[in-house]
């Protein structure tokens, strides 16, 4: 039996996150684990070196400055479409919808490209950690849609409790690793040179500034579960915030410790040259092959957590659409019992399965997938960003009243700007980088991205002509 739910126009989502659970949730989508195994690395190889720390840092407060305005604009808009919101009260339907489509697009491509990397993670643990028989891919990624199907269709509740569980495992894996590094005082000692400013330019630091934008993706959604949460007006600031705080403390004293743990003078040759046994050699070395038996499994749970979160951000937005009649308006049902987007779920844990099935089919590499979808949702919640970070100010000087500060709504907003807009230029200009591909496939990515965003306006300017009742709703939900 189908089971009953009611309209977005009837009845809204429900829960009962508390700023911890929404804390937790958001911050699952970080994947804080898989980002000190396996970007960490990188950032010393095409970042800026041993600065490494610096970049995640600096990376931290640009966004910091965005919340800010960000913050302030959620009180002031009671609306759970955040970005597509934000950018449509500050900047007008047409650009709001362009970066709504735009934005749906951007985290759907994270998350259904990261069953791919989930399929290659549970085969490499069953094969190599419990030597069990190598199995494709995506029979294991399949497992992994299952419950994340099952667990996103219920109430918001569930998933966050599920998110906090993994969470707290794999961040305690790191803590363990930090205070064992610091405490056996790294490979010849403790030094504060990676945050000597003579390096913080050392090679790119805008590419070490975008990799670490990239790692804080998520703290943004906060706000697109407003309706979920006890109390939006404390709950969402604090939720951001803390999620802010947490990641510039955790990856930055972690990259600074992991580089004391290389060497100061080995550091980058040793990331460049094999970065997976850099971490991992530093894990045995200075933790044992428990923590990292441990660390290799819990890169597995925490892509799952990633996965959860990700169907859990996307279902959203198809909601939020469809309760603007965008996107079909049966896909904005709420489940009675559970208040969960559950309809939106369900075409949700669909469209990932299809978007997976020409990888399979053509047998394509599932790691080089990964990566192209991982850059493409990189460059479009920077411009989303962005493109929100524009629309706070114009909105706030119309409608934030007390809450429209020169502070909050015009110097954090134009610092915000000044970083984000480097990064747009940085991430387009090496954008075969953040997707491991050619030049060519760069330049058809970027084409693609750029067609979903004017997909969007020329929707907007359909519905303004054809269908003003829709065009009315843009936003506005």
């Amino acid at each position: 039996m189908a089971p009953h739910s009611t309209t977005a126009g009837e009845a809204g989502l429900r829960g009962n996150l508390s700023a911890l659970h929404l804390f937790f949730s958001v911050m699952a989508w970080n994947a804080p684990l898989v980002i000190v195994v396996g970007v960490i690395p990188v950032m010393l190889t095409v970042g800026n070196g041993i600065a490494t720390p610096v970049a995640f840092v600096t990376a931290g407060l640009v966004l910091g400055a965005f919340a800010v305005g960000f913050t302030r604009m959620a009180r002031v808009l009671p609306n759970p479409g955040a970005f597509y919101a934000y950018i449509t009260a500050g900047l007008g339907r047409e650009i709001g919808l362009g970066a709504g489509v735009l934005a749906l697009f951007g985290y759907f491509c994270a998350y259904a490209g990261t069953y791919a990397f989930s399929g290659v993670v549970f085969n490499s643990l069953v094969e190599n950690s419990i030597g069990g028989p190598g199995l494709p891919w995506w029979a294991l990624a399949f497992l992994f849609w299952a419950a994340v199907t099952v667990i996103g269709y219920c109430r918001i509740d569930l998933s966050a409790k599920v998110l906090a569980v993994l969470l707290v495992a794999e961040v305690a894996v790191i803590v363990v690793y930090d205070v064992a590094v610091f405490a056996q005082g790294g490979a010849v000692g403790l030094s504060v040179e990676p945050l000597d400013p003579s390096h913080w330019f050392d090679g790119s630091f805008g590419i070490a500034l975008l990799y670490g934008l990239g790692m804080y993706g998520g703290f943004e959604v906060t706000a697109l579960y407003r309706d979920e949460v006890r109390d939006p007006m404390r709950t969402v600031p604090r939720a951001t915030y803390a999620v802010l705080v947490f990641g510039m403390v955790l990856y930055g004293t972690t990259a600074w410790l992991f580089i004391n743990a290389l060497g100061i003078d080995d550091a980058v040759a040793a990331a460049t040259a094999d970065p997976t046994e850099a971490v991992e050699g530093t894990m045995q070395r200075f933790g044992g092959r428990l923590l990292l038996d441990l660390s290799t499994a819990l890169v597995m749970t925490s892509t799952f957590a990633v996965l959860l979160a990700g169907h859990n951000i996307v279902s959203r937005y198809v909601f939020n659409l469809s309760a603007d009649r965008i996107l079909p308006s049966k896909l904005s049902g709420v489940h009675a019992r559970h208040g969960s987007p559950h309809v939106a779920s369900v075409a949700t844990s669909v469209a990932a399965l299809l978007a997976n099935v020409p990888v399979i089919a053509l047998n394509l590499d599932p790691m080089r997938f990964y990566a192209a979808m991982l850059g493409i949702a990189s460059f479009v919640v920077i411009v989303a960003i962005l493109l929100t970070d524009i629309a706070i100010p114009l909105y706030m000087h119309r409608h934030g009243g007390e809450l429209s500060t020169f502070w909050a709504t015009i110097a954090c907003p134009f610092v915000a700007a000044a970083g984000l807009l480097t990064c747009v230029v940085m991430a387009a200009d090496n954008f075969e980088i953040l997707i491991g591909g050619s030049s060519s496939l760069a330049a058809a990515l970027l084409l693609l991205i750029g067609a979903f965003f004017a997909a969007g306006v020329v929707m907007a300017v359909i519905f303004r002509r054809t269908r003003p009742e829709i065009y009315a709703k843009i936003g506005r939900q």
